[in-house]
């Protein structure tokens, strides 16, 4: 009996498997975060030197709860300077060259940043900052990496360093799910709506058109929205359980329709509303939901495409 059960743990959390699932994971995610980055060249010292609008002392007892690099180091070059060591590492870690050492190196430049000028970020950005901090501890050089390529550091890892970030995803979903609790959501179903209509977030005014499709479209997917964000805390449950039976036919996948709605749903979240990095970066973790041998046919498949293109050329 306790041989059974630590197959079923092993299989859920304990075992090793190929670095390339957790590798693309690394290579998503650390893309966007660079992409954020590279969103405030031009504009550095303005938000984190000397030279913002609130400064120096001035700064530090504002945000005395903070931890910040550039409260120490606030001339405009020098900031300029470390910002451009953040981007690099940036770089290095997207393509896994010394992985461990400029993972917690971007993971300061970006605490930093954050700490700084934390009234330049929103709540989504505490998902960019938890995804970094489980990235910067998990080995995620193994796979997919020049690491791999050119240092030997090529090897198993253990299964739960993704399960590590599905959980971070499914904490997300569940808890702004459990915290839409007011009539808009539960009983009128006019959520959406009135977010869409909105003038501080909004990309299109269409109010017209939103009036007429809020009993027939917007309704059911404000009521759809709210059932998938609290349950997807069940299907990361039952894709557990999944895993540790072995994934038997007759238990099914359930990993296509549910991240499917999702990606739907952020896509349209993404054209309508001005979120910035949030939907990409949720997008970009549904890759954790791959697996070794699914990452490892895309990759042969892509491999083949090369060469058969190649071989045309």
């Amino acid at each position: 009996m306790w041989s059974r059960i630590d197959g079923l743990l092993g299989r859920t959390m304990l075992d090793e498997e190929a670095p390339e699932a957790l590798g693309l994971c690394r290579i998503a995610l650390v893309g966007v975060m660079l992409a954020s980055m590279l969103t405030h060249v031009g504009a550095v010292a303005h938000y984190f030197s000397s030279h913002a609008i609130l400064g120096g002392e001035i700064a530090r007892v504002a945000f005395h709860s903070r931890w910040s690099l550039f409260f120490y180091v606030d001339d405009p070059w020098a900031v300029r300077s470390i910002f451009a060591v953040g981007v690099l590492a940036h770089g290095l870690w997207l393509v896994g060259l010394y992985t461990r050492v400029v993972s917690v190196v971007a993971w300061v430049v970006w605490i930093s940043m954050v700490g700084r000028q934390p009234l330049l970020y929103a709540l989504p950005d505490q998902l960019h900052t938890a995804l970094a901090t489980v990235l910067m501890l998990v080995p995620a050089g193994r796979g997919l990496s020049l690491d791999a390529r050119w240092r030997g550091k090529h090897g198993p890892v253990p299964v739960w360093c993704r399960r590590l970030l599905q959980l971070q995803v499914a904490v997300v979903y569940v808890a702004t799910g459990s915290l839409k609790t007011g009539k808009t959501w539960r009983e009128e179903g006019t959520a959406l709506y009135y977010t869409l209509a909105n003038p501080y977030n909004r990309h299109f005014v269409m109010d017209r058109t939103l009036a007429l499709l809020q009993p027939w479209v917007l309704r059911p997917a404000t009521w759809a929205v709210l059932v998938w964000e609290v349950g997807f805390g069940g299907f990361v449950v039952l894709h557990w359980l999944r895993e540790m039976l072995g994934r038997p036919r007759r238990f099914p996948d359930l990993r296509k329709p549910f991240l499917a709605f999702g990606v739907l749903m952020h896509l349209g979240i993404q054209a309508m509303l001005y979120v910035a990095w949030f939907s990409p970066l949720m997008l970009a973790a549904y890759t954790a939901w791959l697996h070794p041998e699914e990452v490892s046919r895309a990759r042969a498949w892509w491999r083949g495409r090369g060469a058969k293109e190649g071989g045309d050329a």
